[in-house]
């Protein structure tokens, strides 16, 4: 069942820059102040946010768990429900993996986020905040946590334009990546939006049939038209775009899946990154030997197709992809619609 977000005071990171100065309007604030990383916000942004009738955070950090190179943080929302966001350090600065959706309505297979269904959109701010409260060393943002980015095409587009206006955090597009199952429709869309970004499509099949079997909720989406949305995107903007692979061993990692890749990438503006399975908890799927990842590798390589192998970060404290579970406030991952 879908549910809309609470009836709460708005959030103030949903605010453009052009809506925020005509509210604060001689208050002597500047945009920029939003978007402060520390909690002990100044005085004066508390008092113009009370006499907006605005909320100035709306996510409330329950947990942060550390592993390696990654942190995972579990994010209290107003209306009983938590997400997971992950960041990522690196040598060069650091990476915010963010939630789109408070679940997600596509279920997966091989991922927790989709196994208790779609509950609500986030909103562009309760999106931004994510990326705030992470800090100020981010210096890229994946759409790759709970949720399907386009099926939430306003509220992501909208967080993009906040995080970029040079106003405010000035954020890069360059360093913002969409990843998506490939909505044709909100492909098309996103063809015709003049943003740098990123583009990461998960495929994880050739035919199909299969995708349909690892995608339930993607079936109303031909694999022929995804692609060819995708690389129209690539060609539009004249980047390339990058086909996410899960290799999972007697489903989609034979000979012929292999050729078939190769025959939709060789020679367009895409590549390959190849994954291995991170195991979620309730879910029977493999992870594939390096040999057979190997020889997938291979053909594509003799096709000429750009390709790696990506093992993600994060799976020491369940924070790789796939691994990120919708929660209540408690922490305790819901359960799956039945």
């Amino acid at each position: 069942m879908f549910i809309r977000p609470p009836s709460a005071p708005r959030l103030a990171l949903d605010l453009t820059a052009e809506e925020f100065e005509t509210l604060s309007d001689g208050s002597g604030l500047a945009y920029r102040d939003l978007f402060s990383p520390h909690a002990d916000l100044p005085r004066a942004l508390r008092n113009w946010a009370e006499a907006q009738a605005m909320r100035i955070r709306g996510l409330n950090r329950i947990t942060a768990e550390r592993g390696g190179m990654s942190q995972k943080i579990l994010f209290g929302l107003g209306d009983g429900y938590a997400v997971e966001s992950v960041l990522i350090r690196r040598r060069d600065g650091h990476t915010a993996c963010i939630s789109s959706q408070v679940g997600c309505a596509f279920a997966c297979r091989f991922c927790a986020s989709g196994q208790a269904g779609l509950k609500r959109n986030l909103t562009a701010g309760e999106i931004v905040e994510q990326v705030v409260q992470l800090g100020p060393k981010v210096n890229r943002i994946v759409f790759m946590g709970i949720g399907e980015p386009l099926n939430n095409y306003e509220h992501v587009l909208r967080a993009i334009r906040i995080l970029r206006d040079r106003r405010g955090m000035d954020f890069p597009t360059t360093g913002i990546t969409i990843s998506t199952i490939g909505i044709p429709k909100a492909l098309a869309r996103l063809r015709e939006e003049h943003l740098a970004l990123n583009l990461t499509i998960s495929l994880h099949a050739t035919t199909q049939d299969m995708r349909d079997r690892l995608i339930p909720g993607a079936r109303k989406h031909p694999i022929g038209e995804v692609v060819s949305r995708a690389l129209s995107w690539a060609d539009r903007h004249n980047r390339l775009v990058t086909f996410v692979y899960l290799v999972l061993p007697g489903l989609n990692d034979s000979p012929a899946d292999a050729t078939r890749l190769a025959r939709m990438m060789a020679g367009r503006k895409a590549r390959v990154n190849l994954m291995r399975w991170n195991p979620v908890e309730g879910v029977a799927l493999q992870r594939t030997p390096d040999r057979a990842l190997a020889l997938f590798r291979n053909t594509l390589t003799q096709a000429g197709v750009p390709v790696v192998v990506r093992d993600t970060q994060g799976r020491d404290i369940s924070a790789a992809c796939g691994q990120l579970w919708l929660r209540d406030l408690k922490g305790a991952p819901l359960q799956p619609k039945s």
